[in-house]
């Protein structure tokens, strides 16, 4: 027979197993412990120092259409400029090449692959590749604000990796950062160039000062302010170890499996309406797949509920206007030769590091011509 003080050393045992059970079930109801938030530079640079950086990567860019050896020497140039806290020297330099559409597109193209395709340089001088892809997320708020950080979303990346049967031990890191249109329009995507290096230290990214970020998300959060609201879940993946034919063959098992723990990481933090997440693609085919189908579901929403009141699409016409603080276009919808206008609908450009007007109006004109409707382009006025 045991005696009384192993007994009690058993019993002990036991209560300090359930104690330490009890405080692994309270940090899970709590969620995750804060990691640290890291954001990349955004001080502009002097007015004599922005314009030689301008006109250095300019010269770099016109360089390799003469010289293919430049190539090499003219990526690094351009992942060194968007990294930097100016954003405006990119953004200047391709539109001083909008004459030189071979230098502007080589440009433009070099500033994307440096984003969907970051490298990083690790501390003992190893070299990490990733790939930059995304699982775009629509949805509604009647509430104002949009908040971005949501730590819960860790628990995703186990289950995304596994659905999409990523090599064992291949790197899979999803972003507890959300990122919508206007965040991603703000900086030209190009703060994006910081996620790989911030989430490779164990970090998450803060587009801006957290702190103050969440003080003015609370205060919007107590407005009336019904919303749609358009963003994106980035994620890295180590290169090589997912490609597009394997997540369209993966993607509809993916999403089941990681729709319950997303849901629940997004209302910890925000609440939130109806929503539609989609499959994950690779970031620039992302940005497009998601806004286009936000386009054409509210253009879709507005045209019914117009016809609701109206005999025939044949009736209507759409004034098409460019409204630059919206990124995008707004169409009007009203009846043939009649100025009161019935309702409006917003057509948003793709997010990008030069955004292309012609892309969305060109997918824009196609979309109406297949609903029946005129289409009228207006410019804006200015005020």
């Amino acid at each position: 027979m045991p005696s009384a003080e192993t007994l009690q050393s058993i019993c002990d045992e036991a209560m300090d197993d359930y104690l330490q059970l009890q405080d692994i079930y309270k940090e899970r109801e709590l969620g995750y412990k804060q990691r640290e938030m890291r954001s990349g530079p955004t001080e502009p640079l002097p007015p004599a120092a922005r314009s030689e950086a301008i006109e250095t990567l300019v010269g770099k860019t016109r360089q390799t259409l003469r010289d293919p050896v430049a190539r090499i020497a003219f990526e690094s140039a351009v992942r060194e400029t968007i990294s930097g806290g100016d954003q405006a020297v990119f953004t200047e330099a391709q539109l001083a090449l909008q004459s030189e559409p071979a230098a502007r597109e080589r440009l433009i193209e070099a500033a994307r692959d440096a984003i969907a395709f970051p490298e990083v340089v690790r501390q003992d001088g190893s070299i990490m590749s990733f790939e930059l892809w995304a699982l775009p997320f629509c949805f509604s708020r009647a509430k104002g604000g949009v908040w971005w950080h949501f730590p819960m979303l860790e628990r995703v990346e186990p289950l995304l990796a596994d659905a999409l049967e990523l090599p064992p031990n291949a790197i899979l890191w999803l972003s507890p950062t959300l990122f919508t249109v206007d965040m991603l329009n703000e900086r030209g995507c190009q703060n994006l160039i910081h996620l790989a290096p911030v989430m490779d230290a164990g970090c998450d990214f803060a587009p801006e000062d957290p702190d103050h970020a969440r003080a003015t998300f609370e205060a919007a959060n107590r407005t009336t302010d019904p919303q749609w609201v358009v963003a994106w879940i980035p994620f890295l993946v180590e290169r090589g170890s997912l490609n597009v034919d394997s997540a369209r063959r993966f993607g509809r098992r993916a999403l089941d499996a990681i729709l319950p723990s997303i849901q629940e990481a997004i209302s910890s933090e925000m609440e939130y309406g109806e929503a539609e997440i989609f499959a994950p693609l690779p970031w620039w085919e992302a940005l497009a797949a998601g806004v286009m189908a936000a386009n054409r579901k509210r253009l879709g929403l507005t045209v019914a509920m117009v016809l609701g009141k109206e005999t025939s699409v044949s009736h209507l016409e759409a004034i098409v206007t460019y409204q630059p603080e919206l990124s995008g276009y707004e169409i009007a919808l009203r009846r043939l030769g009649q100025d009161a206008v019935l309702a409006v609908a917003p057509w948003l450009l793709v997010p990008d590091v030069a955004p292309d007007r012609r892309v969305a109006f060109d997918d824009l004109k196609r979309c109406l011509e297949q609903a029946g409707l005129k289409l009228v382009e207006r410019a804006a006025r200015l005020h």
